[in-house]
């Protein structure tokens, strides 16, 4: 499979160059490396092993571009449509350069993408020297946005039914270079299976699959070509600690390396509860407010 061909030329003199939003996000992300870097050794684990992944939705391309240049390597956005235009847009006034799309530039536990990076504390480059972000896609996902999704998504998150697999399966081999999924585990009880929704889950648009639906899917996964499993996702229950969901998470993770010893990404934790998540081996943080600030009225 080949890469991405080559887009536009880069612009230059945008909003990134303005020194206090600049000075902002330098200090968000500096509070987030120390928070994820104690995290770490509180857990007593490296913390070069944990990717950050700089969730942007509601926020402009150019406080990626800001980040990008301060060694983020990887983001996270959940709606396709505003998506899309702002991957262009981001790819342009980085000067075109393309992420790598596979092995360790794209975010595998222990790669260069790791929290301890040539910056300095957490989340050092994790594309290639030079490269662009890599673009991981966690909201729910939709059989008719698959395309669009694909078009600058290297990473789907939130697969969590079969359906989903044969499409993505295809329009990954059509675009000639491999997708890497996650699946989205439920750490809710869903009505009807021996217990109750908690409040607030009911219509939150959040998706999942049960645990013990996990295997077969994977399966599906694995056989499917142009995908490649990297491990799983969830996040944790509102209203609820969240640390004894990420344990749940953390024994579904370990069933599923049994099976698929390559799919060791446990892509969990947020701005709220990442000590949770890492005390419990997440590898991969999706952390929105604590860099970018409150997003009022968003999901």
């Amino acid at each position: 499979m080949t890469g991405r061909p080559p887009p536009a030329p880069a612009r230059t003199g945008d909003a990134a160059d303005d020194p206090r939003r600049r000075a902002r996000l330098v200090d968000r992300l500096a509070a987030v490396r120390e928070r994820i870097g104690a995290a770490a050794r509180d857990a007593g684990r490296d913390p070069g092993d944990l990717t950050l992944i700089a969730v942007s939705k509601t926020y402009p391309a150019e406080d990626v571009v800001i980040l990008r240049t301060l060694g983020v390597g990887h983001f996270a956005e959940n709606r396709d449509q505003e998506a899309g235009p702002k991957v262009n847009l981001v790819t342009q006034r980085l000067g075109g350069a393309a992420a790598a799309r596979d092995g360790a530039a794209g975010g595998v536990p222990g790669a260069a993408g790791g929290v301890a990076g040539a910056a300095g504390g957490a989340a050092g480059p994790a594309a290639a020297p030079g490269g662009g972000p890599v673009w991981h896609f966690v909201g729910q996902l939709q059989r008719n946005k698959a395309r669009s999704v694909l078009n600058w998504a290297d990473w789907v998150q939130s697969v969590d039914r079969p359906a989903l697999v044969p499409v993505l399966s295809r329009l990954a081999v059509e675009r000639g270079y491999p997708l890497s999924v996650c699946l989205q585990v439920l750490l809710e009880v869903r009505s009807g299976s021996g217990g109750s929704t908690p409040a607030g889950v009911a219509g939150s648009g959040r998706g999942g699959i049960d645990p013990g639906d996990l295997p077969a899917l994977a399966e599906l996964v694995e056989e499917a070509p142009g995908l490649t499993l990297r491990g799983v996702m969830a996040v944790a229950p509102r209203g609820e600690p969240p640390r004894p969901a990420f344990a749940k998470l953390r024994a579904v993770a370990e069933r599923l390396v049994a099976d698929h010893p390559r799919a060791t990404v446990v892509s969990a934790g947020m701005s709220g509860d990442l000590e949770a998540a890492v005390a419990e081996g997440a590898t991969h943080l999706r952390i929105g407010t604590a860099l970018f600030g409150e997003r009022p009225g968003v999901p």
